[in-house]
């Protein structure tokens, strides 16, 4: 994709997923004396550190400025401890499936062909590569919890080990994003359906709406409390939305939040905009970074 973000390359080697080989050189001496050599001092095996782990929460049909009214302190404390925009922007068209292409590939929908919003499996699954395609070719496990079945046009076979479409709502997403967190994995995509969904039904920036999304929080929350230490968190959303609706070029409905909080993430506020759908999935591993 030629609009990499100047971000997304900073931030690149902070949610490396490539594993790293520790490797231990032991020193011997050499002594000419008539009294025994002083046997050498035992050094304890070093053991390789654990891989870094990142995941990615796409809170659906998220506007930042309704996130800042509504009181989110899980997604505001990822924001303080790392590097944050409220004002990352989305590709057009501002839809679930397009977005989400974008977001996991890197790719504007232009290059990604997916401008279509419901599940086409005759179409066939997204065809270009994938973070997930970019994490299975380096040897590790993947993850996707959906909260809508056209994620599944971004299943390609063999780059999913783990597909899972959960049809409740954003608790059981998190229900299941903490089992797979305790069953171990490397990267994993967490959807989370219904801040859209409560949009559509009862309207963006309603109060139900505003509650949506501090459930949504919580769903967060719970999952971060699940992860092991030094997991590399990033929180964004595919599209805004506006009235009872969202796909235009309007503000409300192209301005999304981007956040990454992690080990060697730089605390940092971004003043500028970003192109967010196409930053996450180099972000999370980059495409020319991993083996």
């Amino acid at each position: 994709m030629g609009s990499r973000s100047h971000f997304a390359s900073r931030v690149l080697s902070c949610a490396r997923l490539t594993p790293l080989v520790a490797l231990v050189a032991l020193a011997s001496g050499c002594g000419h004396s008539a009294a025994q050599p002083t046997p050498p001092l035992p050094v304890a095996p070093v053991a390789a550190p654990t891989p870094p782990r990142v995941v990615i929460f796409s809170i659906d049909g998220l506007r930042p400025d309704a996130l800042l009214q509504a009181g989110a302190p899980v997604i505001a404390g990822l924001a303080a401890r790392g590097a944050s925009t409220w004002r990352a922007q989305t590709v057009m068209p501002s839809t679930t499936l397009p977005s989400h292409a974008s977001m996991l590939s890197g790719y504007l929908p232009s290059a990604h062909g997916i401008t279509w919003d419901d599940y086409r499996p005759e179409n066939g699954p997204i065809a270009v590569p994938t973070v997930f395609s970019v994490a299975r070719a380096a040897g590790l496990r993947t993850v996707i919890i959906a909260g809508k079945e056209k994620l599944r046009q971004l299943d390609v076979p063999g780059m999913v080990q783990r597909f899972d479409l959960c049809a409740g709502d954003d608790q059981e997403v998190a229900t299941r994003a903490v089992g797979e967190a305790m069953a171990g994995f490397d990267l994993m995509f967490v959807h989370l359906p219904q801040t859209d969904l409560t949009g559509h039904a009862q309207g963006w920036m309603s109060a139900a709406y505003l509650d949506a999304i501090a459930g949504a929080d919580r769903a967060v929350g719970r999952v971060l409390a699940a992860l092991p230490a030094g997991t590399t968190v990033m929180v964004t959303a595919d599209h805004g939305g506006h009235d009872f609706n969202h796909g235009t070029t309007q503000p409300a409905a192209m301005l999304i939040p981007w956040v990454v909080a992690g080990p060697r993430v730089a605390v940092r506020t971004l003043t500028t905009r970003d192109r967010a759908s196409g930053a996450t999935a180099p972000a999370a591993g980059g495409r020319r970074r991993w083996p």
